[in-house]
């Protein structure tokens, strides 16, 4: 057992920074955790596979999926760890989590060929709440990302729920919010005031936002989720020794 199984740490790691267009040699949005004895994802964008081929994680490892919202680059690259998961033998059940259209999933792994019937493990679909994750400290807090969607979903009478959510991850001594994509840092501001680390989204929110948001808090900040040159140049002016870009592979241990 490691050290970090045996303290009872968190361990986050960036398997996919790019955002939501297609990067040379980056992944999209994907983020591992490891508690105890669980390691699951948080989103699942192309690319991700191969970054869990790195860590010798395509058989019985993982435990489960979270996805934050049905945009491709949070949830693309599922299918194919879902397939390369059954051609290594996968015996375990896997869970996977979605905040809307679970039936629309299913129906659309069967478009694709994925039939549970030939796998060699189940996979387990559900809708998730804000309470699914508390054993594990995980706690989902919705935002507004999707919200300039709603006037294309009412005008063409869509079932979509614009459902997007954040993250609130409790570790052993401090916890950390995990943005995913936001509208704004406002969507985040409260939560924000209990934390002592921030994953967040580098594209959407403002400078002028994410400026007010830092000024008003004291936490350590990992911007991701778009290409490294333009956010640096975004943010040049605020980063520092705790507010820095993050890069794949990074690790927060807390």
């Amino acid at each position: 057992m490691s050290t970090i199984q045996q303290e009872g740490k968190m361990r986050f790691t960036f398997l996919g920074t790019a955002p939501g267009k297609s990067l040379l040699g980056k992944s999209h949005a994907s983020y591992l955790l490891e508690r105890d004895d669980k390691k699951f994802l948080i989103d699942c964008g192309e690319g991700t596979t191969q970054r869990l081929l790195e860590k010798n994680m395509i058989v019985d490892e993982l435990d489960f999926i979270i996805i934050s919202h049905l945009h491709p680059d949070h949830v693309s690259g599922i299918f194919m760890l879902l397939q390369t998961l059954y051609i290594n033998k996968r015996k375990k059940d896997l869970f996977v989590f979605l905040p809307e259209a679970v039936e629309e999933f299913k129906s659309f792994m069967e478009r694709l060929y994925i039939f549970s019937d030939r796998f060699s493990y189940h996979i387990h679909i559900q809708k998730y709440t804000e309470q699914s994750f508390k054993e594990i400290g995980v706690y989902p807090f919705r935002n507004k990302h999707l919200i300039g969607y709603k006037s294309i979903v009412e005008k063409h009478n869509m079932p979509n729920r614009l459902l997007s959510y954040s993250f609130k991850i409790e570790g052993k001594r401090k916890s950390l919010i995990l943005s995913s994509d936001i509208s704004s840092s406002d969507d985040i501001a409260e939560q924000v005031k209990s934390c002592e680390i921030i994953v967040l989204d580098g594209i959407h929110p403002s400078f002028k936002s994410v400026q007010e948001l830092l000024n008003k808090s004291k936490t350590e900040v990992y911007i991701t989720h778009g290409d490294y040159a333009n956010l640096q140049h975004k943010y040049a002016d605020l980063l520092n020794e705790k507010t820095k870009l993050a890069r794949e592979n990074d690790e927060i241990i807390f």
